[in-house]
């Protein structure tokens, strides 16, 4: 009689846990679309968050002044770039017409298709400017006219990452 009553017992508590388990794993699988979309959603606010910064260059008129303060913005930016095309004068040497900007000063800055505005493979050592001194010193090679206009547009990299902005004089 005490081997059955084991027998029971054992049997019994055998099925208990395999009925938590079952309801454990049946909820754990209703559960994983909802953990999956707040992930998404998660990921997508993290997205927009960090792209706010820029929200006032995404396809806005901004002046020459406002790509000086880029500059100084963005100097913290490890692998982000401002390119400027700036109207053509008269006599001005068309080298010094477009160009590209590494805020931080490290390394050069990634080529760039002025006409598409969109990235090359390789980089552009020539027209890197060094500091804020370059683009706002009225004798410079790279001075930006503070009144002068231009056309800003984000430019992303492959990773779908906001990488440079590209000031194109209107």
């Amino acid at each position: 009689m005490e081997n059955i009553a084991s027998f029971l017992k054992t049997t019994i508590s055998i099925l208990i846990t395999l009925a938590i388990i079952s309801a454990g794993l049946f909820l754990w699988g209703k559960t994983q679309p909802v953990v999956e979309l707040a992930n998404s959603q998660a990921a997508a606010q993290a997205r927009e968050l960090s792209e706010q910064q820029y929200s006032a260059f995404d396809n806005q008129i901004v002046s020459g002044s406002q790509i000086l303060t880029a500059y100084r913005r963005y100097e913290s930016q490890e692998g982000f770039y401002l390119y400027v095309q700036r109207p053509y004068v008269y006599g001005q040497d068309e080298s010094n017409r477009k160009f590209g900007m590494n805020p931080n000063g490290k390394g050069s800055v990634r080529a760039f298709d002025y006409s598409g505005g969109k990235f090359k493979d390789g980089t552009d050592t020539e027209s890197n400017v060094r500091n804020d001194e370059d683009i706002s010193d009225a004798s410079g090679h790279y001075y930006i006219s503070p009144q002068a206009r231009y056309r800003a547009k984000l430019i992303k990299d492959n990773n779908d990452r906001i990488a440079a902005i590209y000031f194109d004089a209107e």
